[in-house]
């Protein structure tokens, strides 16, 4: 039986001009792709619009937060609060989130440098607030939480280009896949000793030497997540390197590929059966598992993946934004200090974050149309930042709740940075907050007395309380 392939079409397409080429791809099937792809745009749009009003309708605050300066607490009491912080997890269907555009509410962890005086916040829906600020109060019970401003508008910068004020900015990435872990807490203790050396200090340091007219702002977006997809796919990269079987479930799309398989599938059996039962069959060794031969690093590499899966994980967004009046801004100052703190969290043999240029990247990288492009990245970071956008210009991934109280926690007792805002001292009771005018809380503020902690010149423009 022969089976032949008329390609005719391919000729006649080709020896057509520009317009009557497009008529006949129009004409012979080409309309349906257009309509198509005309449609899937359209429905991303709609998509993207009724994801951006969902957002918009949810009511979020910015919780300050202030620890005792005695605290002894490590980074493993902050993992703790991930971890009840998941709770937030809502399973939308898919009517919700193709249909109406609903999308998980998430949480944004933030430090900022607010002309060196550094603070810590948590953005979150008022629908969880009960739910952060009980996370926090059951790791520091002495801990005060104010709701404030939000401080992104102390700097009055609407848009780019403006003539006081310049920023730089940056998304971090993963240099591997999200399965491979950073480095986390645990490997910053000495293993005699047991010192622990607070990675945390390094960037409060340097967020702590800034200026007058200097703000450095850090934003980790988190987003509460199912943990079985993640956690199928980190096995399915453990089970390739250590050479296991690996079961994939056929797509839509490779169902549809098979039918052409399905049907040709006996013709091709009967051709080529006669050869193979000719040749001999030759028996091949495959070992059940690759473990053996595997080297120290990659035993390794394997072990700490499974022990990141093994860990609640977090869709994460990595922002920093270094954003200062012109005649002040040193790069040097805001943007290199803290890349140095995010690559302490970095191996070469497992993952790495790096900031992430191509499409985020405030620097001289960008070559074609330069100014222009300079500029509309900026504006976009900026609102990026502001809106505390978690999907674009980047795409999330997903960190465990040890990477992620690596990267943000509250500073231990070992931290000396100056100007990080701490409470005083531990209080008996809850403060009882009474409702007055925003003028006198503002004068109050200022007129609280110097100390060696806080001294009097702190910058005039701190978030206040609502």
């Amino acid at each position: 039986m022969t089976i032949r392939f008329d390609w005719s079409f391919v000729n006649d397409l080709l020896a057509l001009s520009g317009p009557e080429a497009f008529w006949y791809f129009f004409k012979y099937g080409g309309g349906v792709v257009i309509l198509l792809t005309v449609l899937w745009g359209i429905y991303k749009v709609y998509i993207y619009n009724m994801q951006l009003r969902n957002m918009a309708s949810h009511d979020y605050i910015l919780l300050a937060i202030d620890i005792p300066k005695d605290s002894e607490q490590t980074p493993k009491a902050v993992e703790h609060l991930f971890a009840h912080l998941a709770g937030a997890h809502s399973s939308l269907s898919r009517r919700e989130q193709y249909l109406f555009g609903k999308v998980q509410k998430w949480f944004s962890l933030e430090i900022a440098s607010i002309e060196g005086y550094v603070q810590f916040f948590i953005r979150t829906s008022s629908k969880f607030r009960d739910l952060v600020e009980a996370s926090i109060y059951a790791q520091y019970p002495d801990a005060e939480i104010t709701e404030v401003e939000d401080y992104t508008y102390l700097v009055p910068v609407k848009k780019f280009p403006d003539p006081e004020w310049d920023m730089w900015g940056v998304d971090f990435i993963l240099v591997k896949d999200q399965a491979y872990p950073l480095r986390t807490y645990p490997q910053f203790e000495h293993g005699l000793t047991q010192e622990f050396k607070d990675p945390m200090s390094a960037m409060l340091e340097n967020l702590s030497l800034l200026g007058r007219g200097e703000h450095l702002w850090f934003q980790i977006i988190i987003i509460p997540i199912g943990q079985k997809t993640w956690k199928a796919q980190g096995d399915k990269l453990v089970k390739k390197l250590i050479g296991a079987k690996v079961e994939e479930k056929p797509t839509g799309l490779d169902k549809i590929l098979q039918i052409p398989a399905t049907i040709l599938g006996p013709f091709f059996e009967q051709i080529f059966s006669s050869a193979e039962e000719t040749r001999p069959k030759q028996r091949e060794f495959e070992p059940i598992s690759k473990m053996l031969y595997l080297s120290p690093g990659e035993s390794d590499a394997v072990k700490a993946i499974e022990g990141k899966l093994s860990k609640i994980g977090y869709k994460t967004k990595l922002r920093g934004i270094y954003i200062a009046k012109k005649e002040v801004m040193k790069k040097s100052r805001g943007a290199n200090p803290l890349v140095g703190a995010i690559k302490q969290f970095n191996t070469v043999n497992l993952n790495s974050l790096k900031p992430e240029l191509s499409k985020t990247g405030v620097s001289s990288s960008i070559l074609l149309f330069k100014k222009r492009r300079l500029i509309s990245r900026k504006n976009f970071l900026l609102s990026s930042y502001r809106f505390r956008d978690a999907t674009a210009p980047t795409s999330p991934y997903v960190l465990n709740t040890e990477e992620l109280a690596s990267l943000w926690h509250f500073p231990s007792i070992e931290v000396k940075a100056p100007f990080v805002k701490k409470t005083e001292a531990k209080k008996g009771e809850p403060p009882m907050m009474l409702p007055y005018e925003r003028e006198v809380r503002v004068q109050e503020k200022r007129a609280q007395p110097a100390t060696e902690e806080y001294p009097a010149d702190l910058p005039p423009n701190l978030p206040i309380e609502k």
